[in-house]
């Protein structure tokens, strides 16, 4: 069962990405925080939060923890991928945890969150929650990424212009 994040305000995304970069820097003020403390807690070797504008085609990485330069470039591209894991997050809203990577190299494992909110009658995947790591995921820490990532959308959600 998906869960449910009530956010205060709803804009829609149109433009949001690719016409304020500012906004997506904001954003990052906002999230990143959150991934650092979330990718810390598991020791994950690297992490994103990734936004979408309404269609699984159109994503950007908010945030990212221990990505940068060439690794950080072939990820926002990867992405693009619809049958790239976090594409795949954003169509389902499903999370997925201890995934191999599809690509050979880096940490053993993934994990994705979608970060989903409410808007009028319906949930709405507003972002995936992405962390590559070396050892599974304990069970008793999944509730606490659930938390974060119920965070992370209504930040997305309260970050968006009025």
């Amino acid at each position: 069962m998906p869960r449910r994040v009530v956010a205060s305000t709803y804009v829609t995304l149109d433009g949001y990405i690719d016409d304020s970069v500012r906004s997506l820097d904001g954003l990052r003020v906002a999230l990143q925080p959150q991934l650092d403390s979330v990718a810390r807690e598991i020791g994950a070797a690297s992490g994103v939060i990734v936004v979408v504008d309404d269609s699984p085609e159109r994503l950007a990485i908010a945030a990212a923890y221990e990505l940068a330069g060439p690794a950080f470039d072939a990820l926002a591209q990867a992405i693009m991928d619809p049958r790239h894991p976090i594409a795949r997050t954003v169509e389902t809203g499903a999370a997925t945890y201890d995934l191999r990577p599809v690509n050979p190299g880096g940490p053993a494992l993934r994990t994705h969150m979608p970060l989903i909110a409410r808007r009028g009658d319906a949930d709405h995947v507003v972002g995936v929650l992405a962390l590559a790591h070396e050892v599974p995921i304990d069970p008793a820490v999944r509730p606490r990424l659930m938390a974060a990532a119920d965070r992370a959308a209504v930040a997305i959600e309260d970050a968006r212009p009025a």
